[in-house]
């Protein structure tokens, strides 16, 4: 009986040892660090569910930061190195400009209403489809990183006329140059990872970044005042490469896709908690938080707003840019 039992213990073993062989490898790369945050957290979660619903046919890898920077991510899952990733929406604008047209200033009055554009609205499954057509990506979910806001040294920033003159740091982008612009500040481009200490020393004014890039970027030590103006609502794209997806068996598939949902919504449970947690975090380390009230933040999107659009309509089309802004505008009639 005990020779039984070892032999069926041996066979089952291999088994188990030649399914693992066989396992499809889920490379899934972030640039942050392996740490206490909504993305580490739903990234754990999808390699558990994926790895179960898909009967371990699926081995999921997680690789936290020391991968590269978001465009390197993206090029390393078009070229299939990695297998997924999720970045914010900006650093797809290097494979596919037309992304730029989420950086309408105040396009979104809630996350609410961005997320369910992104996941609803017609014009988003074309979107999806030519992004896919354009870069070799597949965009398979939509997650937020909170709202972007107005940081620096001088003064709040509550009307207009608080941002004449300031020096802000930019992100090397057309679009939020042209932002800056047109509320009378000068922008300068400077790498992230420099920015604290060009803040610091004086050579930028300050910037504008969500709470949790405030505090993670080191910001909140460099800055006196944090207006929360939410001037553009910064998403988070999940992609996948599309031959690994496709070549997948009909279970394990449907495991990665439904993983995707459930990432996506710990990413938006915990990134919408931190932006009020992390709001106070910033308030606690000494920056002064005000909040702007409706009036001034629509006095700052009138001031933005259509200088944006002309800018975004020549350089992606006005037919392209006035057709997303409408779908916007009627998802959020549905909802409120």
């Amino acid at each position: 009986m005990k020779t039984v039992f070892k032999t069926f213990g041996a066979l089952a073993l291999s088994l188990i040892a030649v399914s693992a062989a066989h396992a499809e490898t889920l490379r899934f790369a972030t640039t942050l660090p392996e740490a206490d945050n909504p993305e580490t957290r739903a990234m754990k979660a999808f390699k558990q569910y994926v790895e179960f619903h898909s009967n371990g046919e699926v081995d999921v890898q997680l690789l936290h930061g020391g991968v590269g920077g978001d465009r390197e991510l993206l090029e390393n899952v078009r070229n299939n190195i990695f297998q997924m990733t999720a970045t914010t929406d900006g650093a797809l604008a290097s494979f596919y400009p037309k992304v730029q047209v989420l950086s309408v200033p105040y396009l979104f009055r809630s996350t609410r209403s961005a997320m369910t554009f992104m996941n609803e609205a017609p014009i988003m499954d074309d979107f999806v489809k030519d992004v896919e057509e354009t870069s070799g990506l597949r965009i398979v979910g939509f997650a937020a990183d909170g709202f972007r806001n107005f940081v620096n040294n001088k003064h709040p920033i509550k009307m207009p006329k608080d941002l004449e003159g300031l020096k802000l740091r930019s992100m090397e982008s057309p679009v939020m140059i042209s932002l800056m612009e047109s509320l009378g500040a000068a922008p300068t481009p400077i790498p992230f990872p420099e920015s604290a200490m060009a803040i610091r020393q004086g050579v930028v004014d300050g910037g504008e970044n969500p709470p949790s890039t405030v505090i993670n970027g080191g910001w909140a030590e460099v800055i006196k005042y944090m207006s929360l103006d939410e001037h553009i609502f910064s998403a988070v794209f999940t992609y996948v490469n599309p031959s690994f997806l496709d070549g997948l068996d009909e279970q394990s598939r449907a495991a990665v896709l439904d993983g995707v949902q459930l990432y996506d919504s710990i990413m938006l449970a915990g990134k919408g908690q931190g932006y009020l947690t992390d709001t106070q975090r910033i308030r606690d380390m000494g920056v002064e938080v005000y909040v702007n009230s409706p009036e001034e933040k629509q006095a700052l999107r009138d001031a933005s707003q259509q200088p944006v659009i002309d800018f975004l309509s020549e350089e992606l089309g006005a037919e392209f840019v006035q057709n997303f802004i409408a779908e916007v505008k009627e998802t959020e009639g549905k909802l409120y």
